[in-house]
């Protein structure tokens, strides 16, 4: 026998679960949008400051000894896609920044060294002397890209007492970069060197000494020294008489 009253409930029903199912749809659409939102690309805070410390060893031994490093400042950071690169008017020549810096790092700082020494460009802040184990830190750095060289070279002593001279060669380093899928403003680098020569003292050897062999007679010198000097003396005597 239909019923009326159970019509009426069982089409509450019917409309309340397509409420529902129209609900968990649009969360789930909403969810995935903010998921696909997640794993783009992160955009950095062009007004926060960061830091760059580097740590500078050869076979675990550090260099300092007065040793000196400097950085410019070759680019700016932009919003496209996340964010990008984009050289200053100092640097500006170099054209087209590459999409992988990795992977030419240290091609594209050498000649981004040549551009600074011939544009005669300021470095971003003084530069730094290394301390006794090798580290120097540059502070309150703004986004960007920055070239690190080396400002002034001083020979080192090694634990083996071998005295050499290394050569920094120039990198590159960004703020931010990205570490463990996150923006790390605070930036980390060891960067490699190489040995430019080693300084060996030149090694000073006293003169021989003169010894005499084994056998030779010193007498017949000495009586040869006292008949000369009597001669002279004898001559010397007949010249005064004859005068």
């Amino acid at each position: 026998m239909w019923n009326k009253e159970g019509y009426a409930a069982g089409k509450k029903v019917r409309r309340l679960a397509r409420a529902l199912t129209a609900f968990t749809v649009c969360l789930a659409m909403m969810m995935t949008g903010m998921a696909a939102s997640a794993a783009g690309p992160e955009i950095p805070d062009l007004n926060r400051k960061g830091s760059l410390s580097i740590t500078f060893t050869v076979k675990g031994e550090p260099i300092s000894n007065g040793n000196e490093v400097g950085i410019y400042k070759v680019a700016d950071a932009v919003e496209g896609n996340g964010f990008k690169f984009v050289y200053n008017d100092t640097f500006a020549e170099a054209g087209e920044m590459p999409e992988d810096l990795d992977a030419v790092n240290g091609e594209l700082a050498l000649k981004l060294e040549d551009i600074a020494e011939k544009q005669k460009a300021p470095l971003y802040t003084s530069s730094q002397k290394l301390d006794s184990n090798g580290n120097v830190t540059f502070s309150d750095l703004e986004v960007g890209l920055y070239l690190i060289v080396h400002t002034k070279k001083t020979e080192i002593t090694l634990s083996d007492k071998t005295k050499v001279v290394y050569t920094i060669n120039p990198f590159l380093v960004s703020i931010p970069q990205k570490k463990d899928g996150e923006l790390v403003y605070d930036v980390t680098s060891k960067p490699k060197v190489s040995p430019e020569k080693k300084v060996t003292p030149p090694k000073t050897t006293p003169p021989p000494r003169r010894i005499p062999q084994t056998g030779q007679l010193w007498w017949p010198v000495m009586a040869l020294g006292v008949a000369g000097a009597v001669f002279v003396t004898f001559g010397l005597i007949r010249k005064m008489k004859s005068n």
